[in-house]
């Protein structure tokens, strides 16, 4: 697995994120949060302990990183000689159309314009009493499965990335289930990988719910958001979002 602070806070947040504040769009982008990584005997104890084994892929993740937060969103107002560029957002005639003359509040569409990575903690997907506080132990018996075969690796607000339990092992390869917020209750298998997972958020800047327009292409919600803005968020970046189902 790559250096995840390089990968992350060098490459991803310093030199593509906050870049963008140079080419017309100003993003807030609070520093990642990483904390202080996991030995590998610690990681090997505690999930002992609980009775399921990981991939090397998420060993090698918490050993250089107990938790990872990452989010962007356009910055509003003016400070510290950084201009207002929600302007050409709230003004844009699309998002009028299809967004603010149909009830969404500004700050509701900031939210859906914004970027987030949020990889669980360690606790929330061992210890079971914190899965039920995610909400996940339930999600799983609502679509027939037994509470506790989905562990959250990422979480976001109506869409968690998971990982299933098979014969006491979390086998390497994402889902995305939906369910929260009045989202259609659903499991969709991403095939792929932990980190090849993070090899797309990286290619999608962390675009909110990047996740659910990799999975259902143009039938997201988040899909024409994400075609259309991308490139006035990031237009100092090349586009690479064909996985997305986006083409330029």
């Amino acid at each position: 697995m790559k250096n995840i602070y390089d990968f992350i806070w060098e490459q991803l947040y310093f030199d593509e994120i906050c870049q963008s504040k140079n080419n017309g769009c100003t993003l807030l982008a609070p520093g990642p949060v990483l904390g202080k990584g996991i030995s590998a005997a610690e990681i090997l104890a505690v999930t002992q302990q609980n009775n399921i084994q990981f991939p090397d892929s998420l060993i090698e993740f918490y050993k250089q990183a107990s938790q990872l937060n990452l989010r962007w969103e356009i910055f509003e107002g003016e400070s510290g000689g950084r201009k207002d560029t929600s302007i050409q957002f709230k003004e844009n005639s699309w998002l009028k159309e299809n967004y603010l003359d149909k009830g969404y509040t500004w700050e509701a569409v900031k939210i859906l314009l914004s970027g987030n990575l949020n990889i669980s903690e360690l606790k929330n997907i061992i210890d079971l009493d914190d899965l039920k506080a995610t909400g996940m132990f339930q999600a799983a018996e609502k679509i027939g499965m037994k509470g506790g075969d989905l562990r959250p690796i990422d979480f976001n607000e109506y869409a968690v990335a998971c990982m299933k339990v098979e014969d006491g092992k979390l086998i390497d390869n994402i889902y995305l289930y939906t369910g929260f917020g009045g989202f259609p209750e659903a499991l969709h298998n991403m095939n792929v990988t932990f980190e090849q997972y993070l090899e797309l958020a990286y290619k999608a800047k962390c675009f909110n719910y990047w996740n659910l327009t990799y999975c259902l292409k143009e039938k997201s919600p988040s899909y024409e958001l994400m075609k259309r803005f991308f490139p006035v968020i990031f237009p100092h970046l090349e586009a690479d979002l064909e996985e997305f189902g986006i083409k330029y």
